[in-house]
């Protein structure tokens, strides 16, 4: 069978160790499917077992799925296509939905157009080489219409024999009734599966863009996430406390001459330089406040600041969820008009930014989209 030819590949290529661990813990815990010793309630169950009848200990590797998948098929199939909704992905692009696509898309699941997983019918996604031909699958999860594009894709190792592989490559489009978003995330792909195609991610979400319009006759505008994160930067600077910082960010200046400032590993997330002059101002008011002198140095630091946070250009910025546990500070790049295309992307930093914590920054950034656009009715 084919899907399961190419899943193999996928788990070989692609999967991550954390990420296999959670599909065998999750065949084991949640689902019965495998077992790491028999008991009463492991009849249906693949048992793993050593040869020599000597206990085995779980190593929760790539092995094992293999071996699962060889005797559980369609079981592990489901499992993985279930965990695709769920996965943490690298990258997402938001755009702005006009039109409702309610009944749009029920008129397309019904005809067969879209396939629902919740269908008796359904048993695997439909794999496609290309987006324009894919089936994509349907379902819902709290509250949001999710679409799956599962893509096949064949990429080349530089190498003599044995060099070709494929994988199932996913694309999540997630459409929000309350924002009236759609939110794409996808992952990163190695170099040798998109075979060194220029713009492959600029393609995949134009192709998705335009059949998701097709599909639910919808038009969907690209969010200007540059105003919105300068207005969450604004509002970051009227108080101490709060839940996000800025962690990074380019500055082109318009003389030409460009700087990164990063806070690396600084638990106060406070930018160098720039951090550093506004906390001085901050600090040390009475300082600068003594006489003439000293205010005009006040002044000439005030638009040091200004030119480099306002007036220079800012081809991207990272913002940080904080976190009292370091590992679990969520980092997101926001890379404004991504390529020269009129759409941003957000890149997640980490294996800590989950199916949830992702559409939490969704909402925060409808959020700061409603408020900005508050002030300037």
């Amino acid at each position: 069978m084919e899907y399961k030819h190419v899943i193999q590949t996928t788990i070989k290529e692609v999967y991550p160790n954390y990420l296999v661990k959670k599909l065998l813990k999750t065949l084991e815990e949640e689902k019965g499917i495998i077992s790491y010793k028999a008991n009463l309630f492991s009849q249906d169950a693949y048992i793993f077992s050593n040869e020599d009848g000597s206990t085995y200990h779980p190593k929760y590797d790539a092995t094992e799925l293999l071996t699962t998948l060889e005797h559980k098929t369609t079981d592990v199939i489901s499992v993985i296509q279930d965990q695709e909704y769920e996965s943490p992905y690298s990258y997402s692009v938001l755009f702005e939905i006009q039109a409702d696509w309610a009944n749009n898309l029920k008129t397309a699941i019904d005809e067969g157009i879209i396939i629902s997983t919740e269908s008796d019918d359904y048993l695997y996604d439909q794999l496609s080489t290309s987006i324009i031909n894919c089936k994509p699958s349907h379902k819902k999860v709290a509250g949001l219409d999710i679409l799956k594009f599962s893509l096949h894709l064949v990429g080349y190792l530089p190498q003599e024999n044995d060099n070709k592989r494929e994988i199932v490559y996913p694309i999540i489009c997630l459409l929000n009734t309350e924002t009236k978003m759609l939110e794409i995330r996808f992952e990163k792909v190695k170099g040798y599966i998109s075979n060194g195609e220029g713009g492959f991610y600029i393609k995949k979400i134009e192709e998705v863009k335009q059949r998701l319009e097709g599909l639910l006759g919808i038009e969907l505008l690209a969010i200007n996430l540059s105003s919105i994160v300068k207005y969450i930067k604004e509002t970051l600077n009227e108080s101490e406390e709060n839940e996000v910082a800025v962690s990074a960010q380019a500055l082109e200046y318009h003389t030409g001459s460009k700087a990164v400032l990063d806070t690396g590993n600084n638990d106060n997330m406070i930018l160098p330089l720039i951090g550093n002059l506004k906390d001085i101002l901050r600090n040390h008011e009475d300082l600068f406040d003594a006489n003439d002198e000293t205010r005009q140095i006040q002044e000439l630091l005030e638009e040091i600041i200004l030119e480099a946070e306002y007036l220079s250009d800012h081809p991207w910025i990272t913002l940080a969820w904080k976190n009292e546990v370091k590992s679990k500070v969520l980092k997101v790049k926001f890379l404004f008009n991504y390529h020269g295309q009129d759409f941003s992307v957000l890149q997640y930093y980490g294996n800590n930014a989950d199916s949830e914590r992702m559409s939490y920054v969704t909402q925060f950034i409808f959020d700061n989209k409603q408020q900005l656009a508050s002030q300037t009715e």
